[in-house]
């Protein structure tokens, strides 16, 4: 018996032959004649030995402890190392087992059950035990743990390469598709992405060529995964003074380690630390340090890997008949082609031309009459520590906003409450809070969602939201269980809010709302998805659209309605933003937008660079270069932040156009049916929205669902007046 097995078995509480019946009965194998206690274990495993994995796991499921409540959810928390390992074994041995079945078909026999049907099923199935070992590296506590988790995805990641380069699947689907039956519109899509995704492969290359395309695959996944674990790691750590930290606000002190001699603070590189001192901290070295620190996160580690995968992608595009990896990836985009990329971001960078050049001129003023009035030498430009700080001032003189100021007014648990209220009346939902989840950690909390209009059960969602050593560094949503037919989706929603203390509860900074609510809102594209298939679930759309109904949502926390919502003093929630304060703030919206666009920009610019150059590109050259272009500010000397842009590991190689692309869209999205006419709360709105935007998923191509939800053909127009231009 694998240890996968064996740790479900144990934890079983009611270890007794009824038990052990009806588990047996389940799958329908004799039950062993068991006694109470210890022997459980390796009798009932024994029994089960020839049974599959996933009807293994369906019969153990119900006797798991907590499972009263959310049944539904197949997830497997909590497993030690060896059981990850073996259940990461035991998936690809079955998946083999249904693949070559495919494979096998006797010619003249193919029909959608056998050929497709399996192959569709294999996403809905194994999906939560995939998680139940790839998910751990992210959220574990235990460095073990993670670890294992690590390497399991690597192991399943290398068989998901050679799947999908089967060569003999790939002829068995065609002889099927070869009949072109008479398909629904879903069915026939899922036959073709499934050629599609073979086609792309190369399999239609010679055997030479398919060889190395499959070792690169293998090569590109363990290099993303390697980047990404060098990135959970990070655990720099940087020691300040008081004095050196000064301008920090009292409780940011407070949840900082301090030196064994209590003499210093411990500053982390992670995302509520380093970030907010750049912000907040008047003392220029300092800043610098931090800056220099910050922006050198897993320099000596991932420099060389991202160059590798630049160069990996580059040769496998060559070899599938691509000029560059841009133009491979964007070839089922919605942008089709890198010259159109080029062209939008390159259109774009030109209208914020003149607002980034306001900015930095406003910038080199204030840091001018800043240092002067301090005392201090001003050297006449402005660098990469002086940007977070000198921006964060120009929004409290111009716009009189003090973001610490304002940050008292959205405790967690006051936004986490107006967020629900919002979520909830917008998408006709209700949510309520699973009292025995198993989770994978204390600050964890689990939600089962609910039809408000017939209280049909739709789906979960965890919480995990303040940060731990070895955790996911920024927020994100993971998916665990795609919807499907016949199953409920669950994902969870990982941040890195502050923690709160014995005196102080975790207090968001407005930023950090509007990360909340975007992440939030990938949520919900997953729980509200109503498709047939796993493989178009949620947010399995065009990369370049995943964003866009996200970024939409954004715009309800600068709308004063909904930002009140969501606002309650910490000593009195009660107690709203008071006007002159709220009316600032939505001013402030656009304060800074040529730096902050202009930075998305630069990302999107720079990964279409090093992704769109060709053979032979320096990624180390590039970088400082079209970052002095775009934004006009020299990076720091030893700095290399690309070592830590995770999205280049991550999925988003030559796709990080999409933030700003997908933008435009949700910009349109929001004037047309929400902003015009106030219907920020409208039941029939948000019901459409859910209807056309969420609920379809990848069923149907992206910009069919826009022209559904708007009536008409999308535009740039509400962007461009969103910004001012």
């Amino acid at each position: 018996m694998n240890g996968f097995r064996k740790a479900l078995l144990e934890q079983i509480v009611a270890k007794t032959p009824a038990t052990a019946q009806a588990i047996c009965g389940a799958v329908k194998v004799a039950a062993p004649g068991v006694g109470d206690g210890e022997k459980f274990v390796g009798l009932v495993g024994a029994a089960l030995a020839g049974v599959a994995l996933e009807d293994f796991d369906a019969a153990v499921a119900p006797f798991l402890p907590g499972r009263s409540s959310h049944a539904a959810v197949r997830l497997r928390h909590n497993l030690p190392p060896a059981a990850l390992a073996d259940l990461a074994d035991e998936v690809i041995a079955r998946s083999k087992a249904i693949i070559d079945a495919v494979a096998n078909i006797p010619e003249g026999t193919h029909s959608f059950d056998n050929t497709i049907r399996p192959l569709a099923l294999e996403d809905k199935v194994f999906a939560p035990l995939i998680t139940s070992f790839d998910f751990p590296q992210h959220v574990s506590a235990d460095k073990a743990v993670r670890d294992a988790s690590s390497a399991a995805e690597t192991k399943y990641s290398a068989y998901n390469v050679e799947t999908s380069m089967r060569k003999d699947v790939f002829e068995s689907v065609k002889k099927y598709a070869s009949k072109k039956e008479k398909l629904s519109p879903e069915d026939q899509r899922l036959v073709d992405r499934i050629i599609r995704d073979f086609s792309r492969n190369g399999l239609d290359l010679s055997v030479e060529k398919q060889t190395r395309i499959t070792q690169i695959k293998k090569e590109l996944s363990e290099l993303g995964i390697q980047f990404q674990k060098n990135l959970g790691e990070e655990n720099t750590k940087l020691e300040f003074t008081a004095k050196e930290l000064d301008g920090m606000p009292p409780d940011f002190l407070e949840k900082l380690d301090k030196t064994a001699d209590g003499e210093r603070f411990i500053v982390g590189l992670k995302y509520t630390e380093a970030p907010v001192v750049l912000k907040l901290c008047h003392v220029e070295a300092t800043r610098k340090v931090v800056e220099r620190a910050f922006n050198s996160r897993c320099k000596e580690e991932n420099a060389s890997i991202l160059q590798k995968l630049v160069d990996l992608r580059q040769e496998q595009a060559a070899l599938l008949g691509f000029p560059n990896h841009a133009a491979y990836i964007l070839d089922v985009r919605m942008a089709k082609s890198p010259e159109t990329v080029q062209s939008f971001l390159r259109d774009l960078n030109k209208k914020l031309q003149p607002l980034l050049d306001s900015d930095i001129a406003e910038l080199l003023a204030l840091k001018k009459k800043t240092t002067e009035s301090r005392g201090e030498p001003f050297d006449g430009k402005i660098n990469y520590w002086d940007t977070g700080y000198y921006l964060n001032l120009i929004e409290k003189e111009k716009y009189q906003v003090d973001h610490e100021e304002i940050k008292r007014y959205f405790p967690l648990h006051v936004v986490t409450n107006g967020l629900f209220e919002i979520y909830q009346r917008l998408l006709g939902l209700r949510f309520e809070k699973v009292e025995d989840a198993q989770v994978w950690h204390p600050d964890v909390q689990m939600y089962a969602v609910y039809n408000a209009s017939d209280d049909k059960l739709i789906g979960y969602f965890y919480m995990d939201l303040h940060p731990r050593e070895g955790k996911y560094g920024h927020a994100a949503v993971f998916g665990l269980q795609p919807q499907s037919e016949g199953q409920l989706p669950a994902c969870s929603l990982v941040c890195n809010f502050s923690k709160p203390t014995a005196t102080t509860p975790s207090l968001l900074l407005h930023s950090e709302v509007v990360t909340y609510f975007h992440e939030f809102g990938h949520c919900f594209h997953q729980i509200c998805s109503n498709v047939k298939w796993a493989r178009f679930a949620g947010t399995s759309v065009e990369r370049d659209f995943v964003e866009c109904p996200s970024q939409m949502l954004e715009n309800w926390c600068w709308e004063p309605e909904t930002l009140q919502m969501l606002a309650g003093h910490i000593d009195d929630s009660t107690r709203k933003i008071p006007d002159t304060l709220l009316e600032n703030l939505i001013k402030s919206k656009n304060a800074n937008s040529g730096y902050s666009e202009n930075r998305q920009l630069l990302f999107g610019l720079f990964d279409q660079a090093i992704h769109g150059g060709g053979s032979n590109v320096n990624v180390a050259e590039i970088w400082p270069k079209i970052a002095k272009e775009i934004i006009g500010i020299p990076v720091t000397e030893g700095t290399y932040f690309p070592a830590a842009f995770g999205h280049l590991a991550g999925g988003y190689d030559a796709q990080y156009y999409g933030y700003m692309w997908s933008q435009v869209y949700a910009t349109d999205m929001f004037y047309a049916r929400f902003k015009d006419g106030n219907k920020l709360l409208d039941a029939a709105a948000g019901g459409d929205y859910r209807k056309e935007i969420l609920a379809v998923g990848g069923s149907r191509d992206a910009i069919e669902s826009l022209r559904v939800f708007l009536g008409r053909e999308p535009n740039q127009e509400a962007f461009l007046k969103s910004k001012g231009l």
